[in-house]
């Protein structure tokens, strides 16, 4: 595994074993993918040291002295449910591997160590690490933004009853201004402009051509198609406030399951940028009632937002919980340390207005992007709203690597109808 696509924790790992050339050597290949090492020479030193330190992942022998590897694993797990734990240990039997393996290990790796295959396990510990870490925080955060979310609907619906007339206007310029911005019916009365200034100004009756460079007649119909986009993604806004949504019971696993087959077309885009896109691990089941094809649009929708702002050589991931009542389904993706492409915390509502735009349009995914002018975060609080949930889109500090980075959370949330088996 490359070491660079390793999410280096910036908590050390423990290795519990009493072997000092055991220790050396795991200790080596830790040191090679950038990670810090404690060790302890048995399981009561490693449950010690446990309490004291925030551990990242711990590499575990079985036979060790004073307290046995189970041991240790069976009371970690008393006092650190989630802990991410790698056995290694010579011992063979089947049966002994699947007694571990009961006990919420990671992995089980036989020794003598294979270096290959340990640096492949360690790496991916490591990711299920990362992943489950920004579960937890997203989770602290949630009662905040839910609340916050309850007060902006309250704040909506004021403004409709109260101030229509100011909201329109406010759409209009909106609106003036994303038509002006960027490719597409911009450009297109930019080129005009420029195609206008070679016109000369006498009339020359019997010329019936004018000397054009070729670029900018390949950029005008360029823009031309991107104008057509537009106004066909207007259609589309229309038609899809009009549409009656159709709620049927599905499944949450089922909707995880099936990401990967949804983004497939939007991979080939990420790659130009190096950027890689992570799935959530599994959750409980429950059922949704949602609009199947109205919800994929919401995911679309966010992926393409998210690649739009988001770092080259950077990771969008893809995360799924349970929260109270709600179904939440969440986009994290990197910016960088000046922010461009994030939100100001008093932006996170007006984003969601019709046409209003923070930054520019990015244009290097246009050809699959349906909802331009700055109305694809609106359609993903329409349809939300019409599922009875919510969605917000916001700043956050990513805390779980070495350093701290800046990044975006757009966060949905779908009531919970009833889990898997309960009438």
């Amino acid at each position: 595994m490359n070491p660079d696509q390793i999410k280096i924790s910036k908590y050390p790992v423990l290795i519990v074993e009493d072997k000092r050339e055991n220790q050396i050597l795991i200790q080596t290949i830790c040191s090679r993918l950038g990670l810090k090492t404690l060790i302890a020479n048995n399981g009561r030193e490693g449950l010690d040291i446990a309490s004291k330190e925030r551990i990242s992942i711990y590499i575990v022998d079985l036979m060790l002295p004073v307290m046995d590897g189970k041991t240790f694993v069976i009371e970690l797990k008393k006092i650190e449910p989630d802990a991410i734990i790698i056995i290694q240990s010579a011992l063979d039997s089947s049966n002994t591997i699947i007694d571990i393996m009961r006990l919420g290990v990671y992995d089980y790796i036989l020794k003598p160590i294979d270096i290959d295959l340990f640096k492949i396990v360690l790496g991916r510990s490591l990711e299920y690490k990362y992943l489950k870490d920004i579960e937890k925080e997203m989770v602290l955060n949630e009662n905040i933004k839910l609340r916050g979310q309850l007060e902006w609907l309250n704040y909506k619906e004021t403004l409709r009853l109260t101030g229509k007339d100011s909201y329109q206007k406010n759409s209009i310029f909106n609106l003036t201004t994303s038509l002006s911005q960027g490719a597409g019916i911009g450009a297109t009365i930019s080129i005009i402009d420029i195609i206008n200034s070679y016109i000369p100004d006498t009339e020359h009756p019997n010329d019936k051509q004018y000397l054009v460079d070729k670029e900018l007649i390949d950029t005008l119909v360029q823009n031309n198609d991107l104008s057509r986009r537009m106004i066909f993604g207007l259609g589309e806004v229309v038609r899809l406030m009009e549409e009656e949504f159709i709620l049927k019971e599905h499944s949450t696993k089922k909707i995880v399951d099936d990401l990967p087959e949804i983004l497939a077309d939007f991979i080939p885009y990420l790659k130009n940028k190096n950027i890689t896109l992570s799935f959530p691990t599994p959750i409980s089941e429950v059922i949704v009632d949602i609009d199947r094809d109205k919800f994929i649009l919401v995911i679309e929708e966010i992926i393409v937002n998210a690649f739009k702002y988001s770092n080259t050589n950077s990771n969008i991931s893809i995360f799924a919980n349970l929260s109270g009542t709600y179904f939440c389904l969440t986009i994290k993706n990197d910016i960088e340390a000046d922010i461009y492409g994030g939100i100001p915390p008093e932006k996170e509502k007006l984003v969601l207005e019709p046409f209003y735009r923070i930054h520019p349009p990015v244009e290097d995914i246009v050809e699959i992007e349906k909802f331009s002018l700055g109305l694809g975060l609106t359609v993903v609080d329409f349809i939300i709203n019409k599922h009875s949930g919510m969605f917000f889109i916001h700043n956050g500090i990513d805390h779980t690597g070495v350093n701290s980075g800046n990044c975006i959370l757009a966060e949905v949330f779908i009531p919970i109808k009833m889990k898997r088996g309960s009438n």
